[in-house]
């Protein structure tokens, strides 16, 4: 069984190669980031409280149950 998923994910990878588009030409530089280093570090506060949260609840949900 381990050789067909071997088979299977090898001729995925192989065929699945795209060309990358070509580069503009044009005289534009890198475009600026989107997104300031205080919005991600809020973004980051936000995701690890969310995290925090959904362990808390985890652990209530499993200090509730019967022994």
């Amino acid at each position: 069984m381990a050789s067909t998923y071997d088979d299977v994910t090898r001729a995925g990878r192989v065929g699945s190669r795209l060309p990358r588009p070509p580069a503009p030409s044009g005289g534009t530089g890198p475009q600026a980031n989107s997104i300031s280093a205080s919005q991600a570090r809020a973004a980051r506060r936000r995701a690890a409280r969310r995290d925090e949260q959904a362990v808390a609840a985890w652990l209530r949900e499993l200090a509730g149950r019967g022994r």
